[in-house]
């Protein structure tokens, strides 16, 4: 009897993302290549993941092969396997260091007591996430969807970025009485939203979205005054609601 394939506790599968039936190469090596130690080899090497991060953003992960990636690269196929096991290992290393990447990103700097101005400043470095690396972006959740190891590394990426949104949520209201965890769904909630929203928009290129957001600066803008609204259950300054003036009119009026 054969035994199923386990999916990852900490990667539940994606309602959007199907998994992938494909199978590595059959002649993936078993043990990962020792690094190179020459300047050669570690030039070659780094050539190999600029150019799968090239074949990634043109093909994504489940149709890039091996030799689109040597193709690439100029060199012979044959030598990919001196450097790396599979595509797999290939894919998981660049794409951990895609995320190490966004994780060490800080937001523009903006003026002290500006709740407004530093959502948008926050969102604006996803925006462009988004917006300009749209084929890798498609490819963290087909990859997270299909590899354990690296479902992990996203994961703990993704809390730490949402701990740091629900630490700041707790230094605007010091005096709220909730707790932690509270805050830190809230956090997890309006990130969804925003990533939901992102992905739809650079990603699957929806035109009802692109048509309105045709770039990330105005995205980002827009999706800060919906954070703002949901965190200080009001509106930003009027001056501050840009082309989205109308949404001024779209609040609660409690009737005496």
């Amino acid at each position: 009897m054969t035994e199923k394939k386990k999916t990852s506790e900490h990667s539940p599968a994606r309602a959007a993302v199907a998994a992938s039936s494909r199978k590595e190469r059959k002649n993936a090596v078993q043990k990962t290549p020792s690094a190179p130690t020459t300047r050669r080899g570690i030039a070659t090497r780094a050539r190999l993941k600029e150019a799968a991060i090239f074949v990634l953003e043109r093909q994504g992960y489940r149709n890039m092969r091996l030799q689109d990636v040597a193709d690439e690269a100029g060199m012979n196929f044959s030598l990919f396997y001196h450097y790396f096991a599979s595509k797999t290992e290939l894919v998981h290393e660049v794409l951990t260091e895609f995320i190490e990447n966004i994780a060490a990103v800080e937001p523009k700097s903006v003026a002290r007591g500006d709740p407004f101005s530093s959502i948008v400043a926050a969102n604006q470095v996803v925006a462009n996430l988004y917006a300009n690396s749209p084929g890798l972006m498609r490819c963290l959740v087909h990859f997270d969807e299909e590899e354990g190891k690296f479902s992990d590394i996203f994961r703990s990426v993704t809390l730490d970025w949402h701990k740091k949104i629900a630490q700041s949520m707790h230094k605007r209201f010091p005096d709220i009485s909730a707790d932690e965890e509270t805050l830190l769904m809230v956090a997890y909630a309006l990130g969804g939203m925003m990533d939901n929203f992102l992905f739809e928009c650079f990603v699957d290129r929806n035109p009802v979205l692109t048509r309105v957001f045709p770039n990330p600066t105005s995205a980002a803008h827009f999706l800060a005054i919906m954070w703002y609204r949901a965190v200080y259950l009001t509106n930003p300054e009027a001056e501050q609601l840009g082309n989205f003036a109308s949404l001024e009119l779209l609040a609660f009026t409690q009737k005496s």
